[in-house]
């Protein structure tokens, strides 16, 4: 009976663990999400790109001379997909924005892969920067 007891008590304190862990991601998630966003609404794209860990060296890197130009009205997500694990985050971003050399409103949807790293505690995006033009 004390085995029942004790086995019932252990699973209750892995499964309490865990949601304490999938919270903690959360909340770094939030708030590397919200430091990333405010970076690209700010059009501060070194910050934005420290936030980066590319996973496939071949992808797009925006032009720095069109950066200087950017100007970001407006990023919302559209969509959000979790992975099972908390550990990765698909969102599709809505971003207005224009160039101010060519003052044309422009909106594209950037869709962008979010991993955590349990060795730091903290999220990094896979995907490159926004493609500006």
């Amino acid at each position: 009976m004390h085995r029942i007891i004790y086995s019932i008590l252990l699973a209750l304190t892995l499964s309490g663990c865990a949601a304490v862990d999938d919270s903690k991601k959360t909340i770094t998630y939030d708030k590397a999400l919200w430091k990333y966003e405010t970076a690209i609404r700010w059009v501060d794209f070194g910050t934005a790109n420290s936030f980066r860990r590319l996973e496939d060296n071949s992808a797009y890197s925006p032009d720095l001379e069109i950066l200087q130009h950017i100007k970001v009205t407006s990023y919302n997500v559209v969509n959000k997909v979790r992975s099972n694990d908390h550990a990765e985050v698909r969102l599709a971003v809505e971003i207005v924005y224009y160039n101010d050399r060519s003052m044309k409103l422009i909106t594209i949807i950037d869709k962008q892969i979010w991993k955590y790293d349990s060795a730091i505690k903290d999220w990094y995006i896979t995907t490159p920067l926004p493609p500006f033009k």
